[in-house]
């Protein structure tokens, strides 16, 4: 059972009508962030208990934000049920990303350029934690989340569903922003330390590099993705605009 012990995620989580079984608070705080908890948790009927400091600190470790929430497990879709909703034209694809905090940092981004889902393997991949609805800031409620028991399979259901599939590869001819990202696009994000891996590469309808200063050897994943992510936003966007 996943927790969520970040103020700003779980006022975020309680907006969101996110599936939370209780809260506790602690009592001896009074500001405007515990109230607007509060207040939430009373519109959507969330049961909280305010409680002595040491029994949240039992729940939520020393270092807390005067908050501990028990959330019900994240209900994953199947691939199909996301593809018959598709709005955006924009899918993630995590290929064993084993960081909870990179996992929880895409899922934001990719809730943030409206991503119609993202695909996480089942193997391999970062738990669904606490840590991973901190980072997300509350994000796991606003974005489809498939797993993927065989993303290779999975990737050639998208091609056939009209996704073109890329991937990031910091040796990769193309620049990321040479792409054109306005039609359907599944975007492949690899393994922090291997990268994507070579079968999904090889499956990837284009690989996409993204230039920087030699200084640094490679961008964290996360870092990596936003700017994927962000540059496939703007293109569509500005279609929709035009």
């Amino acid at each position: 059972m996943a927790a969520i012990t970040s103020l700003n995620a779980l006022i975020e989580a309680l907006r969101d009508g996110a599936a939370i079984n209780k809260v506790l608070l602690n009592s001896a705080r009074r500001d405007a962030k515990i109230a607007t908890v509060i207040e939430l948790c009373r519109q959507h009927g969330v049961v909280f208990q305010l409680v002595p400091a040491e029994a949240l600190e039992r729940k939520a470790g020393a270092r807390n934000q005067g908050v501990w929430a028990e959330v019900a497990p994240v209900e994953f879709c199947g691939l199909d049920e996301m593809l018959a909703s598709v709005r955006s034209g924009l899918v993630v694809v995590l290929d064993n990303i084993e960081d909870t905090g990179n996992l929880g940092a895409i899922v934001r981004t990719a809730a943030a350029v409206e991503a119609d889902g993202v695909l996480i393997s089942v193997r391999g991949s970062a738990p669904v934690n606490d840590t991973v609805w901190k980072t997300s800031a509350g994000a796991l409620g606003k974005v489809r989340l498939v797993q993927s028991r065989n993303l290779a399979q999975d990737i050639e259901k998208l091609k056939k569903n009209g996704f073109w599939v890329v991937a990031s590869d910091q040796h990769a001819g193309m620049k990321f922003y040479d792409f054109d990202f306005k039609g359907r696009t599944a975007v492949i994000m690899g393994n922090e330390s291997r990268g994507v891996s070579t079968l999904l590469k090889r499956n990837a309808d284009q690989l996409l590099a993204i230039p920087h200063s030699p200084a640094v050897e490679s961008l964290n994943v996360s870092a990596a993705a936003a700017i994927l992510l962000f540059e496939a936003y703007r293109q569509k966007t500005k279609l929709r605009n035009s």
